[in-house]
């Protein structure tokens, strides 16, 4: 009988897997040719891509890079992250997009399996199901759809620290270490090693954040200089604070009390860092809960953070999933990924409704603050 069994259900997995590849093939060529659709009709397509490759290639020409704009807007990010935009300066402007869209892409499949893994303890499914989910979320999630769309960093520097640290890897603390360089705002990450209490994660971010700003200063010295003395600082460089799509502390403080944004803004994060390090040490055994975590309070602190940053939505999910259906966490996270595919509609025009105007923020708070209340479980880091 058991023979019999196992030869009939033989077929049906073999059928299963040629029909989810099939899915998985459809839900891809559809998500591509949703962005080539978009980069067609859309003068934002690829936006972000063409500063990071202006930038390079300004450097390589031996131009003031802080002190020019491309594409209108200027360029934001550390110097360092200047020697990492080189290869899409040598590039044409169509294989420099292709190639930031496939390593984007390529990321977001790693992270999604990551995320699979963590959320069932070793047992991620079939690889058709993760692409198939990698395909879906890049297009109806907003962070993800803008990240695309734009050309941005976020899901390659996620993948940083998801392979590298949450994994607790050999090198744990320098993916962090290395994305801080390249966009400052992970720093919080390397910090919240040393709120784990793990020291060697948090010697080996800083080293690694050292080394690569070293790095950039012998090659770029003027503008290593210019970044890190005065545009390090000036934290309306990246654009308006009250800008609808600045969901952060400091964007909801702009938006709703203008005059008074950077006083609240100061008590607010304060707030909020202190929930997030109790978060973060509450959950210190398990790497891959505590370092997103410090990612959420790193978007809720920061003094902008764009929707496209919050890309963290997917590991904030798989948190939940692991924790189960009893947990807040699932459903705060739940309903962050429902806004999230709500405020392509809600964010269309300039009079956004007041309940959609700081939707991120407040999920984020509401994430934090249900994983405060969780008690913490040891975890075995995902593989």
């Amino acid at each position: 009988m058991a023979v019999v069994q196992e030869a009939v259900a033989t077929p049906y997995a073999g059928a299963r897997a040629w029909l989810g590849t099939a899915l998985a093939l459809v839900l891809a060529v559809a998500a591509v040719g949703w962005y080539v659709h978009e980069s067609q009709v859309l003068d934002t397509a690829a936006l972000d891509i063409r500063v990071y490759r202006d930038a390079a290639r300004a450097l390589l020409d031996g131009g003031q890079v802080y002190a020019g704009r491309f594409d209108g807007l200027p360029f934001t990010y550390p110097p360092f992250a200047l020697l990492v935009f080189v290869p899409l300066a040598v590039l044409p402007a169509g294989a420099a997009v292709a190639l930031m869209f496939l390593a984007s892409a390529a990321a977001l499949v790693a992270v999604v399996r990551w995320c699979q893994d963590y959320a069932t303890g070793g047992d991620a499914g079939p690889w058709w199901l993760t692409v198939s989910v990698a395909a879906v979320v890049s297009v109806v999630l907003e962070p993800l759809h803008m990240t695309f769309g734009l050309g941005q960093v976020n899901l390659l520097l996620m993948a940083l620290v998801l392979g590298v640290d949450a994994r607790a890897t050999r090198w744990s603390g320098a993916g962090a270490g290395v994305a801080t360089a390249i966009k400052v705002t992970p720093g919080l990450l390397v910090v919240a090693q040393l709120v784990r209490g793990d020291l060697r994660a948090f010697r080996r971010g800083v080293l690694a954040f050292l080394a690569a700003t070293v790095l950039a200063a012998l090659i770029a010295p003027a503008a290593t200089r210019t970044y890190f003395t005065s545009l390090l600082w000036d934290s309306t460089r990246p654009g308006g604070l009250a800008y609808l799509q600045n969901q952060s502390l400091r964007g909801l403080a702009e938006r709703h009390v203008p005059g008074h944004g950077a006083a609240v803004w100061l008590l607010a994060a304060a707030l909020a860092l202190a929930l997030g390090a109790w978060v973060v040490r509450r959950h210190r055994a398990d790497p891959f809960y505590a370092l997103t975590a410090a990612a959420i309070t790193g978007l809720l602190v920061s003094p902008i953070s764009w929707s496209h940053h919050w890309v963290w939505v997917l590991p904030a999910v798989a948190v939940g999933v692991r924790l189960g259906r009893r947990s807040p966490v699932l459903w705060v996270a739940l309903g962050l990924v429902v806004a999230m595919v709500a405020v392509v509609r809600w964010w269309v025009t300039a009079d956004a409704p007041l309940y959609a105007q700081d939707i991120y923020v407040v999920g984020g708070l509401l994430w934090l603050a249900a994983s405060a209340a969780q008690r913490p479980a040891a975890a075995e880091p995902a593989t």
